[in-house]
């Protein structure tokens, strides 16, 4: 597969849902748009000439996957993945960062928490429970803005735009296209796949035996007493074809045996991403996806204007031609697994807490400075 055709599915997968809402009109698009509360200063500076752009600076995308309403976790991100473009170079770095990395999120100038990286995009979400945050970090725009700031400072780098969907949209933009072919490498089970109705049922159990083995267990033990919250899924090896549900759950699944963990699940999304793409090439994707641009619109929101967006259009043909360097942040080279003051089992630096200097250079050097660096396919 080659790179150039993996930029194709992040911006006509993700993003190509905000691309066709472009095409059919501004109102369909303007939904999805979502502009940062901004404080109110006023300036003594005199106005100056706004300087005119440099048509071969790079610029990045942050795309995020979340439940939505109606899951639990629903402003959770579930998937994490930013493209830095540099036309300069002609070379676009696809960098993947696992959920379970501990950051440390600032809600003002005097006041920050310690979180899993997922958190970030829900906690400036919700401006109920975190009133005391920056007025840029509240709003609908809140959750994009502070996670831009906070996976900026992780990769060292600042990130000028974020694209977001949920999984209702995930799964109606796949059944829309007919669904897709997925080759599986291996078969694998999950015994463990959260129903989502499920998730608060106490199969059969009294509240006191919950009390007793809430208070007295944690992590899987728990979880192993409560089977009826779970169903078991089964893929088998080779190609398949998916709807969108049974594609989500392909790309969700993290407690197989032989193939869980956050970096395996990273690898299925790909294979998702691959046949995406795929399926819109073969098909003609517009005619797909234009009969459900408004409903679409409920399940994505980004900060790319009217005006940057016709920009990326525009851009199309020439990025898909640059070359594609795909970056995956793993225990394999800028990070280690350790344990919160929380309990929670997390991924930080190996540097220790917060200390994101080898995870830059690694974004820099394109992992050539750490020797076990993944670096994936290149041209």
């Amino acid at each position: 597969m080659q790179k150039r055709e993996i930029f194709w599915w992040v911006l006509a997968g993700i993003l190509g849902l905000i691309l066709v809402a472009l095409i059919v009109g501004y109102i369909s698009y303007s939904r999805m748009v979502v502009k940062p509360n901004k404080p109110q200063t006023e300036s003594l500076l005199l106005p100056t000439a706004t300087p005119t752009p440099d048509p071969l600076a790079p610029y990045s995308i942050l795309l995020l996957g979340y439940g939505g309403a109606g899951h639990e976790g629903g402003f959770l991100t579930d998937s994490i993945m930013v493209a830095k473009i540099r036309p300069r170079d002609e070379e676009i770095d696809l960098i993947s960062v696992p959920r379970d990395l501990w950051v440390k999120i600032p809600l003002n100038d005097e006041e920050s928490i310690n979180k899993k990286i997922n958190e970030v995009f829900y906690i400036g979400m919700d401006d109920k429970r975190y009133s005391n945050k920056k007025v840029e970090f509240t709003g609908r725009a809140g959750g994009g803005e502070l996670a831009k700031k906070v996976i900026g400072e992780v990769l060292g780098f600042k990130i000028d735009y974020f694209a977001s969907i949920d999984f209702d949209g995930f799964i109606k933009i796949i059944d829309n296209l007919g669904g897709i072919k997925i080759k599986v490498s291996k078969t694998f089970d999950d015994p463990k796949y959260p129903i989502e109705a499920n998730i608060n049922d106490t199969c059969g159990k009294t509240d006191e035996e919950v009390t007793v083995l809430t208070a007295t267990m944690s992590g899987e033990k728990l979880e192993d007493q409560f089977p009826c919250r779970y169903e078991n899924l089964h893929f088998d090896r080779g190609w398949q074809h998916m709807d969108g549900t049974t594609a989500l759950k392909f790309a969700r699944s993290r407690h197989s045996p032989t193939d869980g963990g956050d970096f395996n699940r990273a690898e299925r999304q790909k294979l998702v991403a691959n046949a995406v793409k795929d399926r819109v090439i073969n098909i003609g994707f517009i005619s797909k996806i234009v009969p459900t641009v408004k409903i679409l619109s409920r399940h994505i929101m980004t900060d790319i204007d009217f005006t940057t967006m016709n920009e990326l259009v525009i851009r199309l043909p020439q990025l898909s031609e640059y070359k594609i360097i795909s970056l995956t942040l793993t225990d394999k080279n800028v990070l280690t697994h350790g344990v919160a003051t929380t309990g929670q089992f997390i991924l930080q630096p190996k540097l220790g807490e917060n200390n994101w200097e080898e995870v830059h250079k690694f974004i820099e050097n394109k992992g050539i400075a750490t020797s076990s660096a993944i670096i994936e396919g290149q041209n």
